[in-house]
């Protein structure tokens, strides 16, 4: 089967894939100087699939506000009853700009590497060299999802981590 790039606009797209269009993560990408030589280096096909593995990576580890304006759709977006950062309602029928701004910058993370194994440091239980010890916490975790997309993000949901999560703080 080949692969399909299929964006969701927020209308329910069958299939749909990604958050984002190639074009948009372009235009995001090059106000970043310090990332946009390496996104514009990439064929279209790669950047198409980063920016699939960024959406896939994202409806996995985040835990979205509200609920799914349609059952039917493959991606946890579009969504209803969610507010942004600001508090103002996001058209159920739509892909917030801070969602697509998270699925670029996800997609840039990926770059660098696979985070979606098991990472050997997460394991170390200690190191000892000479009179320099390190053990590590047994349920610590790198994070797999870099904070700055849990800060993009904020209103729309919250990025989940390590294996149990963190409980969500609500003020009374």
């Amino acid at each position: 089967m080949a692969f399909t790039f299929i964006v969701e606009t927020g209308a329910v797209i069958p299939n749909a894939n990604s958050f984002v269009d190639v074009e948009y993560a372009d235009d995001y990408m090059q106000a970043n100087i310090h990332a946009s030589e390496t996104w514009n280096g990439l064929e279209q096909a790669d950047k198409e699939a980063l920016l699939v593995w960024g959406s896939r990576y994202l409806d996995q580890r985040a835990i979205w506000e509200g609920r799914k304006t349609d059952n039917n759709s493959t991606l946890r977006w579009p969504r209803t009853c969610v507010k942004d950062r600001d508090g103002i309602l996001i058209d159920e029928y739509s892909i917030p700009d801070q969602l697509k701004q998270a699925t670029v910058e996800m997609a840039r993370y990926l770059i660098e590497a696979d985070r979606s194994g098991d990472r050997a440091q997460d394991g170390l239980k200690s190191l000892k060299v000479d009179v320099i010890e390190l053990v590590f916490n047994d349920a610590y975790r790198l994070p797999e999802v870099p904070s700055e997309i849990g800060q993009i993000i904020t209103g729309l949901g919250y990025i989940k981590s390590g294996q149990g999560g963190h409980a969500k703080i609500l003020r009374a």
